[in-house]
């Protein structure tokens, strides 16, 4: 599964949208374009303790996934094995909410 991001035509800051301008340079020359959603695991943590509809779901873990490329994304991982630098790759978007394998 792809990914969606803009990148800047000015400098090349990657972001996920939505984004208006540049948050590196402020230019509004954004373009979408899509990412093989690829990458590896910079860090992460188990969440033991959580409210309401999560609570259902524990332990879970979320990770802070460096795409191939350099754009980290916040992300929820299948299963409960994880290991810094680790690949992963998108499995899908759950409201707003993206998994990896």
């Amino acid at each position: 599964m792809e990914i969606t991001v803009v990148v800047c035509e000015e400098c090349g800051h990657q972001a996920i949208p939505p984004k208006y301008s540049c948050p590196k340079c402020t230019s509004d020359h954004l373009v979408e374009t899509e990412h093989t959603g690829t990458g590896i695991i910079y860090s992460y943590t188990t969440i033991r303790v959580a409210a309401g509809k999560y609570e259902s779901q524990l332990p879970y873990v979320v990770a802070l996934v460096e795409l191939d490329g350099g754009l980290r994304v916040t992300a929820r991982l299948e299963g409960d094995q994880a290991s810094i630098g680790q690949r992963v790759k998108l499995n899908r978007v759950e409201e707003s909410i993206y998994w990896f394998d």
